[in-house]
């Protein structure tokens, strides 16, 4: 009752920002990856290359990422959001007239630095500053975003590949984002001019005890840390492992002998694995905190990279996204919450950037690694057993954060 409660008082809010995170999908590496087997054969490149070119667009994107996240701390939300359209729709368009590799580079660049990550972190940083104590519950409803995507972009892109080809579509992409997401997002956010105006001036006097009141970290202090170091391997395992499975998922899918559509129909299984986990993610995260839900959010992802490291049964492709869906949601819950309920939300969208770059500098390093990998003779069954290492160790330092903080919880206000 309480998300009808929350639902119903700020519908307008809410679906703003599920549609954010459901929009943000189609710069994720699962949709962009689908479109590698098309691009490898027309411009004749290799696992290792294509996912080098993945990889640079991605760094690339790193410096930009921390400049234009902090603006969401000083730019009204509703001109800040509608740039971010404009600029997705031109990256779309961009890719699908490419006529060179420099030209996709650079559509790729623009769809992943603002539909993965500035679209995303827009949605979750706007709920976790506006919700407050209610942040993990409002973050919850605005995942629900985050599993339609998946639901319902994979199979439609494979459909709209197969009748119209791969640049007609990314021109749909773009043209859906200027004509009709642009004015739902200014009609959903009508009169958000007056809350960023009231946000603006007791952010700017903190200190003396408005609206903002509490420990207020700012970045440089946050990098300070030891705390930001030891959770940052954990925050950063789902989008290195899925980012690394995913861009690689056609390949992976012709080792595995399973059809395309097969796997994208599976991705059904991803979308409801996200929006269970997310709904019930956020009520614990209102009542226990973030910190100690962060060791525990990997399992469900492990235990889905154990079963694709066992079997070749199609069955595992259910099984695996269903896993990854399930710590998805939780992730998405956990870590959009974590840095609010570490060091307060004054600066909230200059302490997520740098967060998101660290991210985005992951997922370039996994992208190209695991082409290289598999250009070497690995199998992805191998891949997905170092993954489950790499989480292992991860959830063992995010363990001790969590201790700590039990132990002692007013550590932000020393």
């Amino acid at each position: 009752m309480r998300y009808l409660s929350l639902f119903s008082k700020n519908w307008r809010y809410l679906t703003f920002g599920s549609l954010l995170t459901c929009l943000g999908t189609l710069g994720s590496g699962y949709f962009v990856g689908l479109f590698n087997g098309a691009i490898r054969l027309e411009f004749g490149l290799s696992h290792a290359e294509i996912g080098l070119m993945f990889s640079v667009t991605t760094v690339a994107s790193g410096p930009l990422l921390i400049w234009l996240g902090r603006k969401i701390d000083e730019v009204d939300l509703r001109y800040y959001s509608i740039s971010l359209c404009v600029g997705f729709g031109a990256g779309c368009f961009l890719l699908a007239s490419s006529a060179s590799m420099i030209a996709v580079g650079v559509g790729i660049f623009l769809i992943r630095l603002i539909g993965d990550w500035l679209i995303v972190h827009t949605a979750v940083t706007s709920m976790a500053r506006h919700f407050g104590a209610q942040r993990g519950r409002a973050i919850g409803l605005g995942a629900v975003g985050y599993a339609v995507g998946p639901a319902v972009f994979p199979v439609t892109a494979v459909l709209l590949m197969d009748a119209v080809g791969w640049r007609a579509t990314w021109t749909g992409i773009g043209g859906g984002f200027l004509v009709f997401i642009i004015p739902l997002i200014l009609w959903l956010l009508r009169g958000e001019g007056e809350g960023h105006r009231r946000f603006l001036k007791p952010a700017a006097n903190v200190e003396r005890g408005g609206a903002l009141a509490g420990p207020q970290w700012s970045r440089r202090r946050v990098l300070g840390d030891i705390r930001f170091y030891l959770v940052m391997p954990v925050a950063i395992g789902l989008p290195f492992i899925v980012s690394g499975f995913f861009f690689h998922q056609v390949h992976m899918a012709e080792a595995k002998g399973w059809s395309l559509t097969w796997v994208a129909s599976c991705f059904v299984g991803l979308a409801i694995g996200k929006m269970a986990s997310a709904l019930i993610a956020g009520p614990i995260i209102d009542k226990f905190g973030a910190i100690r839900m962060l060791p525990y959010y990997p399992v469900p992802m492990g235990l889905g990279l154990l079963a694709l490291a066992a079997s070749d049964h199609p069955g595992v492709a259910l099984a695996y996204l269903v896993g990854f869906g399930l710590s998805t949601g939780m992730w998405l819950v956990t870590v959009g919450a974590l840095w609010a309920e570490m060091y307060g939300v004054a600066h909230l969208g200059a302490i997520r950037a740098m967060a998101q770059a660290i991210f985005v500098l992951s997922v370039a390093a996994v992208t190209v690694g695991v082409g290289w990998l598999l250009d070497l003779g690995f199998t992805f069954e191998a891949i997905a057993l170092m993954s489950v290492g790499y989480l292992a160790v991860s959830m063992a330092l995010a363990a001790l954060v969590a201790r700590h903080q039990r132990h002692r919880p007013n550590r932000l206000e020393e």
